[in-house]
């Protein structure tokens, strides 16, 4: 009996210093990111019937009577609760706000997998190592779905999180840099109000709609304006871009037709032409080096009485007739944009060399064709004359919201854009709550590189510590379950935080004390019944 009792004190005394153990462990990772703590429960042993069916001694009692054999831990549970969140100043601090985990693959050593996830962790301190890839402290690789650059297209399939580095060379020296592509310009918008008092600063008695093209000169040297000392009522310029990204400054220049040199006028209306180019050594067709350098598009803006943006005759170079810009024979109606804008065509260059394929930008004055089309377009600015009868007609014409005006209020420029953009070098990321990690670059733009993969289990009890604050899965707990974030009820992401420890220092310090006070009662059991052994042993004597 004695012998028994002290095996039974022995079990309790093992048993809760386990827990002690788990209680300790708990403490200990208080302050470790991403840790859950860890419950310990007790269960009883295999006990000895004494009494009632297959008892070990018959007493006569109907009832099942049992002595107990001690206690052993029956299990310790992983507790999932979320923990509280942390702000941090690094953009790849992630936490996970509700169900799921992360999901790293590890690269070198035991249980590497060659795809996918390898172990799972709540601990989101990443950072990108020298090749770039989303690593943990321990150089566990982020897993994640690659996005397409050009469509935005999410891939199906996992893989490591990285930055598309590019290898370069700089003053003999190899950077690694994430660059974004160039785009050339194909769309331009400009908005002024033209001043609705300006005096008429290039004339023409035979064509007064495009008096400045006679005036062009694309090929003067020492000049700021291709008008020389005659620059014409207004000009605007910005900055478009060739294929290459290479910067290129576009003018459009701005000038009153007086109502004196024309017929057929609208009574009220008024009329301004225009000329688009760029510096001759930015022309790369064969009128560079001539008069003609630079010339890219040409038309006549109409405003009625109120100001307001009416028409716009806009024509584009037909290189195919061979006749040079100066000639009012080699331009053509302009063909039109998926908007109803009209369009113009260049070939840029460097110095007379082409710098890619023609490039096509469209021009938006605030005023378009919903059909895309002219009333007319069999005139050419060589058929228009005095006549303003003969100039282009846009076909169901639409004013915009932003749309060019005449007011006697002086000549300015709004507004004005232009869709291109140069080459750009990665400044800084982010991570949205979807998991979309993205690039921003120097030149504005931004790019989504991967969209970060939220992973769930059957049984996240299941899961298998394994160090590091990772779990692995077992077959208690399945197969990990990758998806995306916020989907099938997984947590969302958020960037420049971590997910602290969900230890409660008042709870472990509670079950300590009911640790410690169980554990020094089973020790009284061990020598009561030491005692008890004692008594019995001086019986004889």
């Amino acid at each position: 009996m004695s012998f028994s009792t002290m095996y039974v004190g022995a079990t309790g005394v093992v048993a809760h210093g386990d827990k002690m153990q788990v209680v300790g462990n708990n403490l200990a990772n208080i302050s470790t990111v991403g840790y859950k703590r860890a419950d310990a429960r007790f269960a009883d042993l295999m006990s000895t019937t004494v009494a009632g069916a297959s008892a070990q001694y018959q007493s006569g009692a109907i009832q099942t009577s049992q002595i107990g054999k001690g206690v052993g831990i029956g299990e310790i549970r992983s507790i999932f609760n979320e923990g509280g969140l942390e702000n941090t100043e690094t953009t790849t601090d992630l936490a996970i706000t509700g169900n799921g985990f992360f999901g790293v693959r590890k690269v070198v050593g035991a249980d590497v997998v060659a795809t996918g996830a390898s172990h799972f962790t709540r601990a989101g301190n990443f950072r990108f190592n020298n090749d770039a890839y989303l690593v943990d402290p321990h150089g566990y690789r982020l897993q994640g779905y690659s996005v397409d650059r050009e469509t935005n297209v999410v891939s199906t399939s996992l893989s490591d999180v990285q930055l598309p580095y590019e290898d370069v060379i700089i003053d003999g020296q190899q950077i690694r840099q994430v660059r974004s592509d160039p785009k050339m310009t194909s769309s331009i918008e400009m908005i002024t109000n033209l001043d609705a008092l300006a005096s008429d600063l290039h004339t023409s008695t035979s064509n007064p709609f495009f008096a400045m093209l006679d005036s062009y000169n694309g090929n003067l040297s020492n000049a700021s304006t291709p008008f020389g000392d005659s620059p014409p009522a207004y000009s605007s310029s910005l900055n478009i871009f060739d294929e290459d990204g290479n910067t290129i400054d576009m003018t459009v220049y701005f000038d009153p037709v007086s109502s004196n040199t024309i017929s057929n006028a609208t009574p009220g209306y008024s009329y301004w032409e225009y000329v688009v180019a760029v510096p001759g050594d930015n022309d790369g067709t064969s009128a560079y080096g001539t008069s003609s350098a630079g010339l890219m598009g040409l038309g006549v803006l109409t405003f009625n009485g109120s100001g307001e943006l009416v028409n716009h005759a806009a024509y584009s170079l037909n290189t195919a007739s061979g006749a040079g810009g100066k000639s009012l024979g080699a331009w053509q109606a302009a063909t039109f944009d998926e908007e109803g804008h009209p369009q113009m065509a260049m070939t840029f260059g460097s110095n007379g060399s082409a710098i890619g394929t023609t490039q096509t930008m469209s021009l938006d004055f605030g005023l378009n064709s919903t059909t895309g089309s002219w009333v007319s377009n069999t005139g050419t600015p060589a058929s228009v004359g005095v006549n303003a009868n003969n100039l282009l007609d846009l076909a169901n014409e639409e004013r915009e919201v932003r749309s060019s005006t005449s007011f006697d209020s002086g000549s300015a420029t709004i507004y004005q854009n232009q869709d291109g953009y140069s080459w750009g070098y990665l400044q800084n990321t982010s991570i949205d709550r979807d998991g979309f990690l993205t690039g921003h670059f120097s030149n504005g733009q931004s790019e989504k590189f991967y969209q970060i993969s939220v992973f769930r289990f059957n049984s996240e009890w299941g899961l298998r510590r394994v160090g590091n604050n990772n779990f692995v899965a077992t077959e208690a707990s399945g197969n990990a379950i990758a998806g995306k974030p916020d989907e099938g009820g997984r947590g969302t992401m958020q960037q420049n935080t971590l997910e602290q420890s969900n230890v409660d220092m008042a709870q472990e310090f509670a079950d300590m004390i009911l640790t410690q006070r169980g554990y020094q009662a089973n020790t009284k059991v061990i020598t009561t019944a030491d005692t008890l052994l004692n008594t019995t042993i001086n019986i004889k004597r």
